[in-house]
C-alpha cells in the first residue's frame, strides 16, 4: 500500500492511493486543494505494477519532486512531491510516529531532526509567525550570525562533504573580494560566488544600510533569470527582522502568509524559500545578505544557512575595510585639494606679480613717451597672461577625466608642427632642433589635440634645458609600431639632465625645476593624457648628460582607457 500524507489548516491528513489518483483545485479529483497556486488538474499519480508515477498535467507552477520540477518521474519511499502550496510525503510503507510530531520549519532553538530520520509534514508557518510566537508558543529562537558561523566551523560531527562546501564557501568568497575594493564590484562578486555555491537559489541580494539615515537600498542583485530579481519584491518582513536583530533568518515557506496572497510574483511564481543573514561587523549592522527561491518550499536547510552566515561575517569585514578605504581615500582627497590650493595661490601670486611689473613700466613708458619702456612692459604683461591663460587650461584638463577625442593622425606631422611651432624660442636660445621622422609609420588613432598639447610640454622642457648649454641640443624621433603593440616619441636633450630625486617627483602637481617659470601643471597634465590613451611614458636621465622622455602610445584606439 502506498499512501500521501500533508499538512492541512485541519491538522495532519493522509490519502491511500488507488491505481489513479488526481490532485488539483477542481472538486471532482480524488485530492482537490484549496490553494490558488493549484491548477484545476495539476498533477496525477498512477500505479503501475508495484511502482507509482507522478505526471505533471502541464500546470502553471509545475510539479515538484524533492525540489526538482518534473513532468514525470517513478517515486521512491519517502520522496516529497509538491503541488502549489502543499507538499506531499509518499510513503510505501507507514512512517513510525514521532515524538510530538514534527515540523516542516526548522525552528532554531530545537535539535534539527537526524539525518536519515523520517519525520511527518506538519502545518508550514507564514514568515510573519515565524518572526514572533504563534498560537501554539513555537518560536524561532535568536541566533547570531557569529555564532552559527563559528558552530558551521567547529562543529565535529561534520562529515567530509559538509566541511569541503564550507571551504569552497569561503574560499570562493575570499576570491570575490580579494582583488578590489570598489564596493559595486566587490558586492556583485559576491553574488555570484553565492549563487554558484547555493544551486537552488533563484536570487540573491545585498542590501545596505546608510550609515547615516539608515534607509536601506538594494547594493547588489542576482538572479538566474534575466529580469527575474526586478519582478517580485522581498520579504521585508524577514529583512526587517535580520537586520534589527542581527540575527540568521531561515524561512522555508515564505508564501504561505495569506497577505502575499494578492502579489503577482508569488502567484505566478508560487512558492518560496528563503534565507537572510545580516552584516555585522564589530557590533556595527551594515546591512544583509538575502537569497530566495522561486523552485518550491525547503528548498534550504539549517546547513545552507550555516554557510551563508560564514560568507555574510567575511562580507561584512570586507566591507568594513573598504568603507575605511574610501575614507582614507576621502581624506587624502581633501589633503590635495589643500595642497593643490596653496600650489595654485603661488601660481597665480607669481604671475600677477609678473602682470604687476610689466604694467608699471607701461606706465612709465606711457608717462615719458618712451615706446622701449611700453614694448618692454607689454611683452611682460602679455607674456605673464599667456601663462596664465596655460595655467587654467591645465587645471581644467587635469581635473577632468575625459575620453580622448579619438582620430586618424599622422605622429610624424604632429611631431613636424610641434618642432616648427617651438622653432623660433629654440633659436632665440641657441639650441638645435631636429626632427627625426618614421615614414613607414602609418596613421594611428588618437586624440591629436591632446598628443600634440603633450609634445608642446616635453619638447618645450627639453629647449629649457639645453638652454644656456653650449654643443646641447634637442632631437624628436618616431618609431613605428614595436612587438608590442605601440607606437613611440623620444624627446631627447642633451641638456643639464636630472638626479633621481628629481625624476622621482617629475609628476608630481606643481613641482617644477624651472622656479618662478613654471606652473608645476605641465608634466602631470601630460601624464593624464596618455594615459588616458592607454599609454605611458618613460623617462631616462643622468645629471650632465640629458634626458630622454619616451611617449608610449597604442596604435589601436584603446577601449577601457575611461572607465
Amino acid at each position: 500500500m502506498a499512501t500521501l500524507s500533508w499538512n492541512s489548516p485541519e491538522g495532519p491528513k493522509q490519502h491511500d492511493l488507488g491505481d489513479l489518483t488526481r490532485i488539483g483545485r477542481l472538486p471532482d479529483n480524488e485530492l482537490s486543494l484549496l490553494d490558488g497556486a493549484t491548477s484545476g488538474l495539476h498533477a496525477r499519480i498512477l500505479r503501475q505494477g508495484d511502482a507509482w508515477v507522478v505526471e505533471d498535467n502541464g500546470s502553471r507552477n509545475g510539479t515538484f519532486v524533492n525540489n526538482d520540477r518534473v513532468s514525470r518521474r517513478p517515486l521512491r519511499d519517502g520522496d516529497r512531491v509538491l503541488v502549489g502550496r502543499t507538499e506531499f510525503l509518499f510513503r510505501t510503507a507507514q512512517p513510525p510516529a514521532a515524538e510530538g510530531g514534527q515540523t516542516l520549519m526548522w525552528r532554531r532553538g530545537q535539535p534539527a531532526p537526524a539525518e536519515g530520520r523520517p519525520s511527518t509534514v506538519a502545518r508550514a508557518l507564514p514568515i510573519e509567525e515565524l518572526l514572533r510566537s504563534d498560537t501554539r508558543g513555537a518560536t524561532i529562537t535568536p541566533v547570531s550570525t557569529l555564532a552559527v558561523a563559528r558552530a558551521a566551523v567547529a562543529r565535529p560531527d561534520a562529515n567530509a562533504a559538509q566541511l569541503a562546501r564550507r571551504l569552497k564557501a569561503t574560499y570562493e568568497i575570499s576570491q570575490a573580494t580579494a582583488e578590489t575594493l570598489d564596493t559595486a564590484e566587490l558586492l556583485d562578486r559576491v553574488l555570484a560566488a553565492l549563487v554558484g555555491l547555493f544551486e537552488t537559489a533563484d536570487r540573491a541580494f545585498i542590501l545596505l544600510s546608510d550609515p547615516q539615515s539608515g534607509e536601506v537600498t538594494t547594493a547588489a542583485e542576482r538572479c538566474r533569470v534575466a529580469g527575474q530579481a526586478a519582478e517580485g519584491g522581498i520579504s521585508k518582513t524577514a529583512l526587517d527582522q535580520a537586520m534589527r536583530s542581527g540575527d540568521a533568518v531561515l524561512c522555508q515557506d515564505a508564501a504561505a502568509d495569506d497577505r502575499f496572497a494578492e502579489a503577482a510574483s508569488i502567484i505566478g511564481l508560487g512558492i518560496r524559500s528563503l534565507m537572510v543573514a545580516p552584516l555585522v561587523f564589530r557590533d556595527q549592522g551594515l546591512g544583509a545578505v538575502y537569497v530566495d527561491t522561486m523552485r518550491g518550499i525547503r528548498a534550504f536547510a539549517e546547513a545552507d544557512l550555516e554557510l551563508l552566515c560564514v560568507a555574510a561575517n567575511q562580507v561584512a569585514a570586507v566591507l568594513a575595510n573598504a568603507r575605511l578605504h574610501d575614507k582614507v581615500v576621502a581624506s587624502e582627497r581633501l589633503a590635495a585639494v589643500g595642497q593643490t590650493l596653496a600650489g595654485l595661490t603661488h601660481c597665480i601670486k607669481n604671475i600677477l606679480q609678473g602682470i604687476k611689473g610689466g604694467a608699471f613700466i607701461l606706465d612709465k613708458g606711457l608717462g615719458l613717451d618712451d615706446l622701449d619702456r611700453v614694448r618692454k612692459g607689454w611683452e611682460m604683461v602679455r607674456r605673464n597672461n599667456g601663462f596664465m591663460e596655460e595655467l587654467v587650461y591645465d587645471l581644467l584638463t587635469y581635473s577632468k577625466q575625459r575620453p580622448p577625442e579619438y582620430a586618424l593622425a599622422d605622429l610624424n606631422a604632429l611631431c613636424a608642427e610641434t618642432c616648427a611651432y617651438i622653432e623660433e624660442r629654440a633659436k632665440a636660445a641657441g639650441v638645435p632642433l631636429n626632427l627625426v621622422p618614421d615614414p613607414e609609420l602609418g596613421p594611428v588613432q588618437v586624440d591629436p589635440k591632446g598628443i600634440r598639447r603633450c609634445l608642446l610640454n616635453f619638447v618645450g622642457n627639453a629647449v629649457d634645458a639645453c638652454a644656456g648649454r653650449p654643443g646641447a641640443a634637442v632631437t624628436v624621433e618616431v618609431q613605428g609600431k614595436a612587438h608590442d603593440g605601440f607606437a613611440r616619441i623620444l624627446v631627447r636633450d642633451t641638456g643639464c639632465g636630472m638626479a633621481p630625486e628629481t625624476i622621482a617627483k617629475l609628476f608630481t602637481v606643481f613641482f617644477s625645476t624651472k622656479g618662478s617659470k613654471g606652473t608645476g601643471l605641465g608634466l602631470p597634465v601630460s601624464q593624464k593624457i596618455i594615459e588616458e590613451h592607454g599609454g605611458r611614458i618613460d623617462v631616462a636621465s643622468e645629471v650632465g648628460k640629458g634626458t630622454t622622455f619616451t611617449i608610449c602610445l597604442p596604435v589601436r584606439r584603446h577601449e577601457t582607457a575611461i572607465a
